[in-house]
């Protein structure tokens, strides 16, 4: 062969590179992309943007890991999307102090701890370089970290920016400080476990002088004066609490989907107050999801606390119902206090999902046209259960989905929405104690499930013990003698399959599901690590 001759290129060098980084810019980062990373030289280099579009920094090695691509590639940074993050010297946990001393310390021991602290703040000052280049980010999370004005900067430099969580933090004294949140372009928001640091409380206690009596005699005989953006009473009378603002990134104007938990109760302290309005602080008219994390399984509930005892939500939550036009979903392990009435016609027409205790539920059931409903508490030692489910039935036949968390088993729970609700897609029973026997489930599809046609996904177990929602997983369902779990289960799924065609999903236990792609498919086993703690109702 003559050597000058040159090799042909083939159909997949001659395509421009361009061309290539968008293709890959439309694959999910998932094995797909790894893969395709490692068929050439060519498309290791092509895919490495693709590859780090979705940032995870929580631990210093997988930071430390993407700032040698970072060095080795150029104009990486306008490409990021995502961004999960945990900066080690701003954490709340698990950080050391320069100044700590144990006692049993050695000088070698106190030389390391400085050095880790060195190289921790190095590492900070390095990310936050390219953190602020990361001007394209549509979603970001901050994780275990105290939050001050530095990052609400970020935040409010973002204009594509969608998505917004943070989690386990605690916020500063300044962290919301001269922004308003209002403009946020944000349409998601999460706060979970979110605390007020040492130098956010409101100053109760400024002096009063006598400009200040003057202003009282007057509220006290002519009302509050008028104030820009509505009325209200001189700020000294209501001084501004920093934990409340930096709240308020519920105010977002095109916020969708608020989830929270009772650490970040923006319903008492950014929509609540008297002067709210005032401060600009309305319910977002764009919002259409709401969704409260519980913090604790039925197994393990407290008695709850009774109206006037600083109870969540109180009556807020449901005051901000009322005020969010258009609200479609709400999911939340209590509306409002025990013995507290409520008047479900004043929520929003629309409401087509929604999860609350059982009274509570039954009556949002009655008024609103709902498709799927979660009917949360429910004490079956009165049989409360199969009552209400006959009372539902009359107004909300056409239920798509259904779930329910009971205090007991009754397997006439499962006989009664075959009896009532024949469009049923998704059906979710959580129960506390024993539960069905083997020859039940044998008969379950048969006799029950096979009323419902359209049911595509089954959930069925008892609830842990404990309120951590760690699941359990067993070595057997009914019958020990199995080899494993998964033969067991997919030996009566095999029994299931002309009964229940469009099933795709079996849960038994709490820590493993039964999953199939299509019709005929084989039942395949997945192991579950943690127990939702919020509805999402989705069917």
């Amino acid at each position: 062969m003559d050597a000058t001759v040159t090799p042909v290129p083939s159909a997949a060098e001659r395509v421009p590179a361009e061309i290539w980084l968008q293709i890959f810019a439309l694959v999910p980062k998932s094995t797909d992309l790894y893969s395709l990373s490692v068929a050439s030289r060519r498309f290791r280099d092509l895919t490495t943007r693709a590859l780090h579009r979705d940032l995870v920094w929580i631990k210093p090695h997988s930071a430390e890991q993407d700032l040698v691509v970072w060095e080795r590639e150029d104009g990486m940074d306008p490409h990021v999307r995502s961004l999960e993050i945990s900066i080690p010297s701003k954490r709340v946990h698990n950080m050391p102090r320069a100044d700590d001393r144990l006692s049993d310390d050695t000088p070698a021991e106190a030389n390391a701890r400085l050095a880790y602290i060195a190289a921790m703040q190095k590492l900070d000052a390095i990310l936050w370089v390219h953190i602020r280049k990361f001007t394209n980010l549509s979603s970001l999370a901050f994780i275990d970290m105290h939050i001050d004005n530095e990052h609400f900067h970020l935040i409010h430099r973002l204009p594509q920016l969608r998505s917004l969580r943070l989690e386990a933090c605690v916020f500063s004294g300044n962290a919301s400080q001269g922004f308003d949140n209002r403009t946020l372009p944000i349409t998601e928001l999460t706060m979970l476990n979110v605390r007020r640091g040492q130098d956010s409380r409101p100053n109760w206690h400024q002096p009063l002088n006598w400009a200040h009596f003057q202003q009282l005699m007057q509220l006290h005989a002519n009302g509050p004066p008028p104030m820009p953006g509505g009325g209200g009473p001189p700020a000294w009378m209501h001084p501004a609490d920093p934990f409340a603002e930096a709240l308020s990134l519920a105010v977002a104007a095109n916020l969708r989907t608020l989830t929270i938990d009772e650490s970040a109760d923006v319903f008492r302290y950014v929509f609540e107050p008297m002067d709210a309005e005032a401060r600009g602080w309305t319910v977002p008219a764009s919002i259409e999801e709401l969704y409260v994390k519980r913090t604790r399984a039925l197994s393990a509930e407290t008695k709850p606390a009774a109206h006037g005892q600083g109870s969540f939500p109180d009556t807020h939550l449901y005051h901000f119902c009322t005020q969010a036009p258009s609200l479609k979903l709400v999911s939340t392990p209590i509306f409002v206090p025990a013995q507290v009435t409520i008047a479900p016609e004043a929520l929003p027409l629309g409401l087509d999902r929604f999860a609350a205790p059982l009274e509570t539920a039954q009556f949002v059931a009655a008024v609103r046209d709902v498709k799927a409903l979660g009917l949360l508490k429910c004490g079956l030692a009165t049989r409360e259960g199969v009552t209400a489910l006959a009372d539902i039935a009359l107004a909300r036949p056409g239920l798509k989905m259904l779930m329910m968390e009971c205090q007991h088993w009754d397997a006439e729970i499962v006989s009664a929405v075959s009896l009532h609700f024949k469009e049923l897609r998704r059906l979710k029973i959580m129960y506390v104690g024993a539960g069905p026997d083997e020859n039940f489930l044998v008969s379950l599809a048969p006799d029950f499930l096979a009323e419902m046609p359209d049911l595509h996904t089954l959930e069925m177990y008892r609830l842990p013990p404990r309120s951590d929602f760690v699941p359990a997983h067993p070595q057997f369902l009914c019958d020990e003698s199995w080899g494993s779990i998964e033969e067991e289960m997919r030996d009566l799924l095999i029994g299931w399959n002309r009964f229940c065609p469009k099933l795709r999903k079996v849960q038994l236990v709490s820590g493993y599901a039964m999953t199939r792609g299509f019709e005929g498919g084989v039942w395949k086993l997945e192991r579950i690590s943690h127990l939702e703690q919020i509805e999402y109702l989705d069917y």
